[in-house]
């Protein structure tokens, strides 16, 4: 039983370092946690990095006790499902009920510089399509900290430039995220800018480009197959 244990925490041990050499931003921090704390190291990576990164679902009861702390902190902002253009789940996967929008907003002017009010009220703005606001949020975040949320701030950023249709500000700037991030979203947007563009070749390349590393990736089973299908379909679309 005993041998049986160690060769699955080894197993997993090395689960976590082969994701953290392929797919994590911040490998060489991370590679060398892994290796000095071992096992530890590895159940720190994958709730920090390996969880968040492929929105996996959790257990109801994390859900609940997630649900409670959102509602205290974000005074309960509304499911990202619902958001026009993102169909990734970058945050709220917990069911949070309607917001109380106004008083949540308040606090933008005693926490101007706060990352976590920014986010939140950026999206409250994205929920009722008001993307220009959302745009100014982001850019701030960005300010602040580039790589906020693992690169999600980014990734929105440039889902909401799209939005607004300033596809060469979009275009530029997701080009630029993705030599740093593998969101897979972000070459399906960029895809779609480009063949509004007319460049339907680098498009496709974008795409298919992504399928092959999603299929290579970590990503949970159900999201790997979802981006997938995603992206096959607007790969088809373009090459009709």
């Amino acid at each position: 039983m005993i041998k049986v244990v160690g060769l699955l925490m080894t197993g997993f041990w090395l689960f976590m370092l082969y994701d953290c050499i392929r797919n994590e931003p911040e490998r060489r921090l991370w590679v060398w946690i892994l290796i000095l704390v071992n096992i530890p190291g590895a159940i720190a990576y994958c709730f920090k990095r390996w969880i968040p990164r492929g929105n996996i679902p959790l257990p109801n009861c994390r859900r609940r006790s997630r649900k409670k702390l959102w509602t205290a902190e974000a005074k309960s902002l509304e499911t990202a499902h619902q958001y026009i253009t993102f169909s990734n789940n970058l945050l709220y996967d917990v069911g949070i009920s309607h917001p109380a929008e106004a008083a949540y907003k308040q606090d933008l002017d005693s926490e101007a510089d706060n990352l976590q009010v920014l986010w939140n009220a950026a999206f409250i703005d994205i929920k009722n399509q008001d993307f220009v606001q959302a745009k100014q949020y982001l850019q701030t975040i960005l300010k602040i900290d580039p790589d906020y949320q693992y690169g999600d701030a980014s990734l929105v950023y440039g889902e909401t430039l799209f939005a607004l249709q300033e596809l060469e500000a979009a275009k530029q700037h997701l080009e630029n995220h993705i030599q740093n991030w593998s969101h897979p979203q972000a070459y399906i947007t960029l895809a779609e800018i480009l063949s509004q563009q007319g460049d339907v070749e680098t498009a496709c390349n974008h795409l298919e480009s992504i399928i092959v590393k999603i299929r290579e990736s970590s990503y949970f089973h159900y999201k790997r197959k979802q981006l997938i299908s995603k992206a096959e379909k607007l790969l088809r679309t373009l090459k009709r």
